[in-house]
């Protein structure tokens, strides 16, 4: 069962007069409020109703939320891409992961703590699975390929999120950096001052080099050339001037 049928399961049980309200309206304002800010209050303010009135459709505020990131995710993977070959599905997941989870941090938090469950995940594994299938693989492994996917994503994500935060606090990371270093005595941290514009330089995208080198081991695995040019590239090319030019002019 998706999250569109259980909220149509939530929405149909209800006898008698039709609500002001429903399950859809309910995962629809929580997703415009933003999972991490969402409440009950919220809500029922957006839908013009009293907080109570949810309460015929949804238990309460983690109800909400697991509801909503059931939506999202599945409208992800759905964007991640159909078509196409295997490449293309693998990293057109990845990416729509990495996206959801820089869109709303809180849904990391709640798959750590285990608030989500397993029926959101089943709902857009199982469509992995299945377009994975028409390429010819079992299901087992596109499990393990779906694993080693979201760990790549949760990763990247968490990292392109601390940036924001360091940014949204007045700070840059070489700020940060810079501060922390002259905090310490200059004997201390020999390796790192040595390489320090390396620390600096954090390139956000780098996580897309990890699942080039998934994809390519993939191939070898199944006795396929590495793809040679995959998404991440393809969508670089037509913006030159961003990503591509600040590797060159590193030293």
């Amino acid at each position: 069962m998706t999250g569109l049928e259980l909220r149509q399961r939530t929405r149909t049980s209800r006898a008698g007069r039709p609500s002001r309200v429903d399950a859809k309206s309910i995962v629809d304002a929580a997703i415009d409020i933003g999972l991490s800010r969402v409440t009950l209050k919220q809500v029922a303010e957006r839908l013009g109703v009293t907080a109570p009135a949810l309460y015929r459709h949804v238990r309460n505020r983690d109800e909400i939320v697991k509801l909503a990131a059931i939506e999202l995710a599945l409208n992800r993977t759905q964007a991640g891409g159909s078509g196409g070959q295997w490449p293309d599905l693998v990293q057109g997941c990845a990416h729509g992961m990495v996206e959801l989870f820089v869109a709303e941090p809180q849904l990391i938090c709640e798959v750590m703590n285990g608030t989500l469950g397993p029926d959101g995940e089943m709902d857009f594994v199982e469509q992995f699975l299945a377009a994975m299938a028409g390429h010819g693989f079992a299901p087992a492994e596109s499990i393990r390929i779906h694993h080693a996917v979201a760990m790549l994503a949760i990763g990247a994500a968490v990292s392109a999120i601390a940036m924001k935060s360091g940014y949204a606090g007045g700070l840059s990371h070489e700020e940060s950096v810079r501060k922390a270093l002259a905090r310490r005595s200059r004997n201390e941290l020999p390796l790192i001052r040595s390489a320090l514009p390396a620390y600096l330089h954090i390139d956000s995208g780098q996580w897309r080099e990890s699942l080039d080198t998934l994809v390519a081991s993939i191939a070898a695995r199944r006795g396929e050339p590495a793809p040679g040019s995959r998404t991440p590239q393809k969508r670089n090319t037509r913006n030159t001037q961003v990503e591509p030019p600040k590797r060159r002019s590193q030293p």
